[in-house]
């Protein structure tokens, strides 16, 4: 059994996956001014308790950003405490995935990301000759450049400079159809995809 710990989203949830499929999806607060770290571990053990969590658990993951800089400090310290004491492997979800298993090198040119996190902080993903650029969006005039035609967002649609095509997308579902091609490890440091000034600090 998975645990799928999403921290990118302004709601962070659990999920727990089995045979590809949803057997549980729980929030961890249920409004934006709730702090993760007041109870993550409560409900961590509550689901442990309804699902006999010790003996199934095999795998574990964790969006790693752009997000939050709290959430995703928060997710990461609790996720690297869980695989450290029960010797979990373990895989890092970040955008950069999507563009990898979704897009083609053509397509990556011309499709952005725009995520939207906890505190109301936003942030904008694309390719640039196939490295991957993060910005922080701080205005609500956002200019896009030219040569993107769609962009996907996991909670609400971008306002910018022109008509672009946009679509929704989930984390959840994206570990559903990719799941085969995750190489979940055991040793290494969860590094999560911290933004500032438009830099990724580690």
């Amino acid at each position: 059994m998975l645990l799928f710990l999403d921290v990118i989203s302004p709601i962070p949830e659990f999920c727990l996956i089995e045979d590809n499929k949803v057997v549980l999806k729980r929030k961890i607060i249920t409004n934006s001014n709730e702090n993760l770290s007041d109870n993550i571990v409560e409900v961590y053990l509550k689901i442990k308790e309804d699902m006999s969590l010790s003996s199934k658990l095999t795998k574990i993951a964790i969006t790693i950003g752009p997000g939050s800089f709290t959430s995703l400090r928060v997710g990461a310290a609790f996720i690297s405490a869980l695989k450290i004491s029960k010797n979990l492997p373990y895989y890092e979800i970040s955008v950069e995935d999507f563009f990898n298993f979704e897009l083609d090198s053509q397509q990556k040119e011309k499709t952005a990301f725009f995520l939207s996190s906890s505190k109301n902080q936003n942030f904008l993903i694309m390719s640039n000759n196939n490295i991957i650029e993060y910005f922080k969006v701080e205005t609500s005039d956002i200019k896009i450049p030219e040569q993107i035609d769609k962009i996907y967002y996991n909670f609400q649609n971008i306002n910018c400079n022109k008509e672009i095509f946009q679509i929704k997308f989930d984390f959840l579902e994206f570990i559903l159809q990719n799941y085969k091609n995750f190489n979940f490890k055991k040793n290494g440091i969860i590094k999560p995809i911290y933004i500032s000034n438009n830099k990724i600090l580690n």
